[in-house]
């Protein structure tokens, strides 16, 4: 996660974009890496600021899911914000799927918007 990628978030959500953002992959942030911390506290105080912007700990994850709209929705192996790419390393093989038909679009984004639903609660959009 970048600067220019908070930035266009911010601009985003300037434009009244909802953008929900899950992540955990335990309950607690015990062994967690500086720069994710650093990247977490980021998205926290944006969360703190921003009425359209839903940042949820959802405990034990390891999904990757991105959902534009009822335009598409995309379930990877993929890292989004996590993996920044080095040329240096070796190929790095990601799998994923992409599905473009809204109606089953919009029923995956109503499943997926429950369970930042459930719980709710915090300061601000974060639970």
């Amino acid at each position: 996660m970048t600067r220019e990628f908070l930035g266009r978030m911010r601009r985003a959500l300037d434009r009244g974009v909802r953008v929900y953002i899950g992540y955990g992959f335990s309950e607690d942030d015990s062994g967690e890496r500086r720069w994710d911390q650093d990247a977490r506290k980021e998205l926290e105080t944006l969360a703190d600021e921003r009425e359209h912007f839903i940042l949820k700990r959802l405990g034990d994850t390891h999904a990757k899911v991105l959902i534009q709209d009822r335009d598409f929705f995309v379930i990877t192996s993929f890292n989004w914000l996590s993996f920044k790419g080095d040329p240096d390393q070796t190929f790095r093989e990601e799998w994923g799927t992409l599905v473009a038909i809204p109606t089953v679009v919009e029923d995956y984004f109503e499943e997926m918007v429950q369970r930042f639903a459930v719980g709710e609660g915090g300061a601000g959009n974060r639970s």
